[in-house]
């Protein structure tokens, strides 16, 4: 990477660093200032929720005080029947439920052990003995009950008040039947999509989730309950809760999550992207400007170094200046000179080092095959059979003729593959049909040059460590393949595999993969040797499966 863009890189680094600093404490400072503001706007709809309720439940159980104050209705209550007191309760009320149509569903009385059935409740003896369980007491012996469904499934919640009498006989309860819209129509307006429940006592009197709260009531209504409780509502994907109780004890209760607390904060933090965006780009031309400048000097001597990556060590390197640039161009004349002078002194003692190990290679003939190959001749003596006799002598003569060769590195894989042919047939007249050896190469190939000595060590290296214990056959194969410009040759048997971590100690020269014999480590160690790093060798394997070594190597050189 050029200095340039690493310095570039560097500010930039710099600035995300302080620039992510910077709103990290942003976050941690800010966004709990920002959580308290929605929390507390919160607090407030639901305190206002709770005073608009409580000013009109106020003015309802005021309205019923009155009402229970009117002397023609205490004297039918104290001496007339109960028809006589239903038909002055509606008079009475007449005006009343008038002005406030669709508020009240209506004004009822009931007489215990005369009438006592409560539309959409039963039994009000039942009810208020639940009610009475539940402490729903207010003032004046007032009960409220919860939200419920009434024969013409409406949803209404009712105001119980007991009406003093001195005769027992004539016990009185006057109940306020209020439509359930008198509560939502204080948070029916929000569009926050938090979830909004008005409770009293555990029971549930008005909520904004109207699809649940509806079949909740249906629920209640089959099962004869006076109200919907409050724990059927809870929903755990909104966590956070926020309260106020109204002066008559209901809880307005409001449920929301964390994004919704949070979105102020998140609004300003897109504000601040485009800041960022343009701190980042005046940065970044900053240190552009400044790693021109210093880029400047360093690229004159880079221009000299080039010279010597390009070993174009005759180039002089001075440059003029007094600062360090210069010296240190100075010192790279001075190795420049030194390299030459190691150059020379290396080339004529590797020359020698080089002759010397592909001797030592090509002489390293395995002792085990000279053996099994002239104990193979001496039996074939012993048999008389002189024509086979003849061509294993051939055959083996040529092989040593070919192997201990020192005239030439490289040689046409027409010649490789005959000294490979000659090894096979010595090899078959040991091992007979336990070894099956096929050779299948391109002709157009064999013009081609090949590293001396390849071929056969890998087919002796398949032979020695291939067969399996079992006896079974062992097949190798010999083919090749080519493109443009490469060709390959690959040796490839069934026999008992090489693990994984094998093969690569052996890729990296830390396993001895031979023992006195031409095996992969001396074919690895040839091919780099004599081909320049043109060449490589690769190896596949799958253990119990099957083994295969490929060459690659130019098909023009």
């Amino acid at each position: 990477m050029r200095f340039r863009t690493q310095l570039n890189i560097c500010f930039l680094l710099i600035i995300l660093f302080v620039t992510i600093s910077i709103l990290q404490m942003l976050n941690i400072i800010l966004k709990g200032s920002y959580r308290d503001k929605e929390n507390m706007v919160l607090e407030s709809q639901a305190k206002q929720i709770a005073m608009n309720i409580d000013n009109r439940l106020d003015y309802y159980q005021l309205y019923l005080n009155l009402l229970l104050k009117d002397k023609s209705l205490i004297e039918a209550m104290e001496r007339e029947s109960y028809d006589v007191v239903c038909d002055r309760l509606k008079d009475v009320t007449e005006e009343f439920l008038h002005l406030n149509a669709g508020k009240i569903s209506g004004i009822n009385i009931y007489r215990s052990g005369v009438h006592n059935m409560v539309n959409g409740l039963g039994d009000i003896n039942q009810v208020l003995k639940k009610l009475k369980e539940k402490n729903h007491i207010t003032r004046n012996n007032a009960f409220y009950t919860g939200t419920y469904l009434n024969e013409r499934n409406e949803k209404v919640f009712s105001l119980f008040q007991k009406v003093y009498q001195t005769n027992p006989d004539r016990q009185y309860y006057v109940e306020l039947c209020i439509y359930e819209t008198e509560l939502l129509g204080f948070f029916n307006k929000d569009t926050s999509g938090n979830l909004i429940v008005v409770r009293n006592n555990g029971y549930v009197m008005s909520t904004s989730n109207r699809e649940k709260f509806t079949n909740l009531l249906h629920q209640s209504k089959r099962e004869k309950r006076i109200g919907t409780e409050y724990t059927l509502l809870e929903d755990n994907s909104t966590p956070i809760t926020v309260m106020a109780p109204s002066k008559t004890g209901w809880e307005i209760i409001i449920k929301t999550d964390p994004h919704y607390l949070e979105r102020g904060f998140q609004k300003m933090f897109k504000q601040l992207i485009p800041i960022i965006i343009l701190i980042l780009i005046f940065a970044f031309a900053l240190s552009r400007l400044i790693s021109i400048q210093l880029s400047h000097r360093i690229s004159i001597l880079q221009g000299k170094i080039a010279y010597i990556s390009r070993w174009d060590l005759d180039k002089d390197l001075r440059i003029t200046g007094k600062d360090e640039i210069k010296d240190l161009a100075d010192e790279l004349d001075k190795t420049r000179l030194k390299i030459l002078d190691l150059i020379e002194q290396n080339y004529k003692a590797n020359k020698l080092k080089r002759d010397a190990e592909m001797s030592a290679l090509r002489a390293q003939i395995n002792s085990h095959f000279l053996f099994n190959s002239l104990s193979s001749i001496k039996w074939l003596a012993r048999r008389d059979d002189k024509q086979t006799l003849s061509e294993a002598v051939d055959q083996l003569v040529y092989f040593l003729r070919y192997s201990l060769s020192l005239k030439e590195d490289q040689v046409l894989l027409a010649e490789e593959l005959q000294q490979l042919e000659a090894y096979v047939y010595l090899e078959k007249l040991c091992y007979g049909e336990a070894l099956n050896v096929n050779i299948d190469v391109d002709e157009e190939l064999l013009s081609c040059k090949t590293v001396k000595l390849i071929l056969q060590p890998l087919v002796e290296n398949a032979i020695f460590h291939g067969r399996r214990e079992d006896g079974a056959p062992l097949n190798i194969t010999i083919y090749s393949y080519y493109d443009e410009e490469d060709y390959y040759l690959v040796v490839e048997d069934d026999g008992n595999g090489i693990p994984e971590e094998r093969i690569k100690k052996i890729m990296e020269g830390n396993l001895e993969t031979a023992q006195g014999g031409y095996g992969l480590k001396n074919v690895i160690n040839r091919i780099r040797m004599c081909s320049g790093g043109q060449s490589e060798l690769k190896i596949e394997s799958k253990p119990n499966c099957y083994t295969k070594i490929i060459i690659r190597q130019k098909r023009f050189s």
